[in-house]
């Protein structure tokens, strides 16, 4: 395959990177893996129940998420990614952070909720959302990587409430695990991939661009956070999923979403029609960079 260049096309050089990762992703296609979705819950379900495996529950992580506001921790010495990585380094360092719940009808354990989440610290490190852990009626709380390896969650160690953002720990031994860096900048315009789980379907890529970067005041009044609103697609599943750039640097992650509707008439519930657009707002990096010491 031959991809040919304008010689005055004006593409900058963070573009021609995004387009070599996407002719990369096209060069391996053959050799893409193919996700099983239906095989990744029941591992990350046994993976939960093996014996000797104490994971904390959603009540505990909920209350940890809460007592660990404020806190920051060290940043230690996070695995670069490689310019314009492809879809399989970068979806290494992605991981499911998700729950078991107990089946009332056949008296088996399920995957309970599905969230997204990504590896900051090779040490065992993980960056989601604060809305993730804080969900009291979940059952034990695990993370999942890309190869399918389960971990039970040890402990919430920083977060941010108003930013949407918590550091969780788990224990990877003495394995260094694939870990995704902090972009420097980010601008309105740049182009930037998903990876995430939305409704359960794992490892799900989706591209866009920066389409807003923009503050606003803290409900409690004590300062602003930076927020992104994106174009590429996400939905339920894809909370704590990184927002990359062409270098595969997360310059954001996903939150959350809001539609904006057509004016209906007085008493008529909105409909799918009604729908105009849809804004995808993600926690910045600025936010997440908050909770590492400097």
């Amino acid at each position: 395959m031959v991809i040919a260049f304008p010689r005055k096309s004006g593409v900058s050089r963070a573009e021609t990177l995004f387009l070599l990762g996407l002719l990369a992703s096209v060069v391996v296609a053959t050799g893409s893996p193919v996700i099983d979705d239906a095989s990744l819950e029941e591992k990350f379900t046994e993976g939960l129940l093996r014996p000797g495996v104490d994971s904390i529950s959603g009540e505990q992580a909920s209350r940890a998420v809460k007592e660990a506001v404020g806190q920051k921790i060290s940043p230690g010495d996070v695995v670069q990614t490689n310019a314009a990585a492809g879809y399989v380094e970068i979806s290494r360092a992605v991981v499911v952070v998700g729950s078991i719940e107990h089946c009332k009808k056949c008296g088996e354990f399920h995957m309970g909720a599905v969230s997204s989440g990504w590896i900051i610290d090779p040490r065992g490190r993980v960056v989601t959302n604060y809305h993730v852990l804080d969900d009291k009626e979940a059952g034990e709380i695990g993370v999942m990587t890309f190869e399918g390896q389960v971990y039970p969650v040890r402990e919430v160690l920083a977060s941010d409430s108003e930013g949407d953002a918590a550091i969780l720990e788990i224990d990877p031994g003495d394995a260094l695990l694939p870990a995704l860096p902090l972009a420097a900048t980010t601008e309105t315009g740049e182009r930037i991939r998903v990876i995430g789980h939305p409704d359960g379907r794992f490892y799900s890529l989706s591209e866009g661009i920066v389409s807003r970067i923009f503050s606003e005041e803290t409900e409690k009044g004590d300062g602003r956070r930076t927020w992104l609103t994106v174009t590429a697609d996400y939905g339920a599943g894809s909370s704590g999923a990184p927002v990359l750039n062409a270098a595969g640097e997360v310059v954001g992650m996903v939150s959350s979403t809001a539609a904006l509707l057509a004016d209906t008439e007085e008493g008529k519930e909105p409909a799918a029609s009604d729908v105009q657009m849809v804004f995808r707002d993600c926690v910045s990096a600025q936010t997440m960079r908050g909770l590492l010491e400097p």
